[in-house]
């Protein structure tokens, strides 16, 4: 950051020292601060917003152990050890700071000049937006002093004086949305290539992160579930009013601007775990089961398979992170030309990669499928009625309300299911069936956030409610899968013993990005003295200590 400040701060005093000399027009074709107009400038912010918000959710899918890698893979075999190196902390950073925040001021400010009250509150929101997510992820930075052009290390902010920034900026989001737009206002839907300019779908996302971010606080006295069902009354309540990104699929000519995020992320290397398969299936401790059971419809868009080569279709199988594969796999597999097929005479064969893969050389044969969340033209669900139907579940839960929140947990499947458009008839089904909790006195927290942790895949959130509720540890940190709430997730073998030196300890926060480390050291230091330290990661962030 201190760089790029500089280079601004440069550029600044060389217009200002021009423009006694030269009093002329601004030429609209020249780029500038004062030219893009507000219908021009939100489409890169939300583009790029979601760059850096589903690239944080890829991140945060390996630490959650939704996703794990191949070996020889640094950035994301390191993150399925729970460590966060310089390559993997810097881009969200880099995307939220340098393409995104710093414009989101002059965004506003033009849409001031004309009274285009819904891009200011579309602006608000996005700034929170991006503020909040990357406080629940860092931990601590700069908000107060980061576009200040005269601060070249701006200071470090703990993420709890940014929750109060946000949930401020939210209201005022909301409120300037609500506005009559000036006679010569541009139309929201000329800029949003979000919600198309429905100005009642970015309304409800202002609630819905609201609800979202006070949700997150359920560790901190005072905390009241009633506060996030207040604000869930005004988020979404259908799918059709959720925020989704809808990427497009470019085969054959590709476009790694306009293809899904996660299809971008996930490339040859990552592999789906055990722990999230079992899941999906119901195969943990307090699962729900009975006569009348059946599999998830889910389950085939959301791991790959794969053609052998007698043509027969199977499955991948799971990583399992507490076994011995992961400290020397899996391992990649490549494609032997001679032969027609992949050289996995190795065991690491079962496991499938995410991206739909055709055979190299055999018409008809796949050799991934890939996932709902990994094709190319996929959807990135970045605030949905799903999520907002698991987060009054859990609310409901904590108040006491059983049946309440019964209710709310099946709608949050359902509307998950609905926006990956399984068949509706299979969804009544599976709602019907006994692999899902039908008693509203039988529903427990694991219920409702294993099916929240599904229906966020690639998701930043599923970390912060990992986090937030404890992992499976009890009040001491320690592994209990009896009062634990994500039954079976545990330590992956191969966790960098020097982060995490002692069975208590958990992922709990992401590294500094090396911008600030190498430019800004001071003002980590000062924020934060342990910041350099190797256990830094295992450390808390403020809502997540008692």
């Amino acid at each position: 950051m201190k760089n790029i400040i500089y280079i601004l701060g440069i550029t600044a005093i060389s217009l200002s020292s021009c423009k006694k000399w030269l009093d002329v027009n601004t030429n609209p074709n020249s780029p500038n601060s004062d030219a893009p107009s507000a219908e021009q400038r939100l489409p890169p912010i939300i583009t790029q917003f979601a760059d850096g918000y589903e690239s944080s959710g890829t991140r945060a899918a390996f630490i959650a152990q939704q996703l794990t890698s191949t070996t020889g893979s640094a950035n994301n075999y390191n993150l399925s050890r729970w460590v966060s190196n310089s390559s993997s902390a810097n881009w969200p950073w880099q995307c939220w700071y340098v393409n995104t925040a710093v414009n989101i001021q002059p965004l506003i400010d033009a849409a001031t000049r004309v009274e285009a009250w819904h891009y200011v509150g579309a602006g608000k929101i996005m700034k929170a937006w991006g503020f909040g997510t990357l406080a629940d992820f860092y931990g601590m930075l700069p908000y107060e002093e980061f576009d200040n052009a005269a601060v070249l290390t701006p200071k470090f902010d703990d993420g709890s004086l940014v929750q109060t920034k946000i949930l401020a900026l939210l209201d005022e989001g909301i409120a300037d949305l609500k506005k009559t737009q000036g006679p010569n206002a541009p139309a929201l839907s000329k800029g949003d290539v979000l919600n198309k300019g429905n100005v009642d779908n970015w309304i409800r996302l202002g609630y819905g992160l609201k609800a979202r971010f006070l949700s997150h606080t359920n560790k901190k006295a005072g905390f009241n579930p009633q506060t996030v069902l207040d604000a869930l009354a005004n988020a979404p309540q259908t799918d059709a009013q959720s925020s989704i990104m809808q990427y497009e699929d470019q085969t054959p000519v590709t476009s790694a601007a306009r293809e899904a995020l996660q299809y971008t992320n996930v490339a040859a290397t990552a592999r789906v775990t055990k722990l999230y398969m079992d899941y999906i299936l119901n195969n943990y401790t307090g699962a729900p089961t009975g006569a009348n059971n059946m599999v998830d419809p889910r389950i085939d868009s959301l791991v790959p398979s794969a053609y052998d080569a007698t043509g027969a279709k199977y499955r991948t199988v799971g990583v399992d992170m507490t076994s011995e594969v992961p400290k020397s796999g899996p391992s990649s597999y490549s494609f032997d030309s001679k032969n027609g097929y992949y050289t996995d005479k190795n065991p690491d064969s079962i496991y499938i990669f995410l991206r739909p893969t055709p055979h190299p050389s055999v018409p008809g044969r796949i050799q991934s499928t890939g996932t709902f969340y990994t094709r190319r033209g996929s959807k990135g669900l970045l605030l949905t009625n799903a999520e907002m139907r698991f987060l009054e579940a859990e609310a409901h839960f904590r108040l006491n309300h059983r049946g309440e929140a019964h209710t709310a947990y099946k709608a949050g499947i359902r509307s998950h299911m609905s926006i990956m458009k399984i068949p509706p008839a299979a969804i009544d089904q599976f709602l019907a069936s006994t692999s899902v909790i039908q008693d509203p006195s039988q529903l427990t927290l694991s219920h409702i956030m294993i099916q929240k942790f599904i229906a966020m895949s690639y998701s930043v959130e599923n970390w912060v409610d990992l986090r937030r509720l404890n992992f499976c540890a009890d009040a001491g940190g320690n592994y209990n899968e009896a009062t634990g709430v994500y039954k079976g997730w545990k330590r992956p073998s191969h966790v960098l013993p020097e982060s995490y030196p002692n069975a208590t300890d958990w992922p709990r926060r992401f590294a500094v990005a090396s911008y600030e480390i190498n430019f800004n050291i001071q003002k980590v230091l000062e924020a934060n003295p342990n910041a350099a330290k190797p256990t830094y990661l295992n450390e808390p962030i403020w809502w997540d200590k008692p």
